[in-house]
């Protein structure tokens, strides 16, 4: 058996001690290392995590607000469509009641003539006119003016005029006031000052 003085042994000894300490030393530097950048890695999840987070939550909240606002603007043009038709209505209501109070007049009587004097050379004999029931000025203008025409009532006629047929010439007249009122209706959206903007 061998046998080592014992200044040898420690010597080993020492040395066996200094590398594993090293050894030690190293796999503990290693660890802190290992754990650093774990750390940073969950960290930098965490942060992307959360950032993510924060801009669904955002996301979120900017789709309800944009649904909120739209719904508040259909709602608001909604109401402004309604009291633009109640305004319509009643401007239209009221002509309608001026119209028909021109229909009473002798220069409604003068409008009449006037018409069936424009229309004189476009039409035959053979002649159907319908005018508003208890539109006898109407009535009598045009059995002046053509005494062969027949001259009938038709319930839709409101305000006054006449609808001719001339079946010959395949020709239809509509010179009612009825008429002539609704085709204002795109005129007075345009420029009643009354446009929908919310």
């Amino acid at each position: 058996m061998i046998q080592q003085s014992p200044a040898k042994t420690k010597s080993f000894l020492k040395a066996i001690n200094k590398a594993a300490m090293q050894k030690c030393n190293d796999i503990a530097k290693q660890i802190e290392e290992t754990t650093k950048a774990e750390m940073a890695r969950a960290e930098d999840e965490a942060s992307r995590d959360g950032h993510m987070k924060i801009d669904m939550a955002k996301s979120k909240i900017e789709a309800e607000t944009k649904l909120q606002v739209a719904a508040f603007e259909t709602q608001k043009k909604k109401e402004i469509y309604a009291k633009r038709k109640a305004y319509q209505e009643q401007v239209f209501s009221a002509a309608a009641t001026e119209l028909k109070d021109f229909t009473k007049t002798e220069q409604y009587k003068l409008y009449i003539e006037k018409c069936l004097q424009n229309i004189s050379d476009k039409v035959g004999a053979n002649l159907t006119f319908s005018v508003a029931e208890n539109d006898t000025i109407c009535a009598d203008a045009i059995r002046a003016r053509y005494p062969d025409a027949t001259v009938l009532t038709q319930a839709e006629i409101g305000i006054g005029g006449y609808t001719l047929k001339d079946e010959e010439n395949g020709i239809l007249i509509d010179d009612t006031l009825d008429s002539k009122l609704a085709e204002q209706t795109d005129w007075f959206l345009l420029h009643s000052g009354l446009k929908v903007e919310v």
